[in-house]
């Protein structure tokens, strides 16, 4: 409880990718809930050689405030150097929608022990937080994340793209090109919904190309089509 106490003091709080080079690896970049399964399991691995770090875990809605509908075991935990251990994340039964995923997200803190050499010294200690999309999906879905992705459609309005998703799956976007032309601002489109996305200025063109990550974090095959203008 001593170390678990001085951590939580630590400052400032940043945001880190999936995976410290010395510290938490966190297993996968995403995580897939399916409805017909009791509970998820995500490794984590403390590659540190010398020092713990205290982990906490929680999931949320997408608002960064509102709590989601899962349980996470163990919630705050000291993972000692060299050591694996896995967070399960077990469905609490709120009801979800049944005809379509439903995206929350899952965040993981995790903060280094101070070495007993730095405790009388001043020295700046980082609080890791890593924000994972967590999807649930339900059981009997039809088709799969890559269909809904390849079946995409896209209409041009002005300099703005609109993203279409007929399907039941989230579509995530790995890149966007239009005419060969980047679209960096490219992100996501709900299932059964559409996404506006801003054009660089001056772009033209008909052809678009986009790629979609996978469940396993990378990116899909290319699609192509040529979009409709309105």
């Amino acid at each position: 409880m001593r170390i678990a106490t001085r951590l939580l003091l630590c400052l400032p709080l940043i945001t880190g990718s999936f995976c410290h080079a010395t510290g938490v690896q966190i297993g996968r970049t995403r995580v897939i809930y399916d409805a017909n399964k009791k509970e998820v399991a995500l490794p984590l691995q403390n590659n540190d050689k010398e020092l713990p770090w205290l982990v906490q875990s929680w999931t949320d809605t997408g608002d960064g405030k509102t709590r989601g509908p899962f349980i996470v075991t163990p919630p705050l935990f000291r993972l000692d150097p060299q050591k694996e251990q896995s967070l399960r994340i077990t469905w609490n039964g709120t009801p979800l929608p049944t005809d379509k995923e439903t995206l929350f997200y899952l965040n993981v803190r995790t903060v280094p022990a101070t070495a007993a050499d730095d405790e009388a010294k001043n020295v700046l200690r980082l609080i890791y937080k890593t924000r994972l999309k967590l999807f649930w999906r339900p059981a009997g879905l039809s088709g799969t994340p890559i269909d809904t992705c390849q079946k995409l459609r896209f209409i041009r309005q002005g300099q703005q793209l609109t993203a279409i998703n007929d399907g039941a799956y989230y579509s995530i976007f790995d890149s966007l090109t239009l005419d060969n032309q980047k679209v960096e601002k490219a992100d996501m489109v709900a299932p059964h919904s559409r996404a506006d996305i801003a054009l660089p200025a001056r772009v033209q063109g008909t052809h678009v190309s986009w790629r979609c990550i996978t469940d396993y974090g990378n990116a899909s095959e290319k699609f192509s089509s040529i979009l409709a203008q309105d």
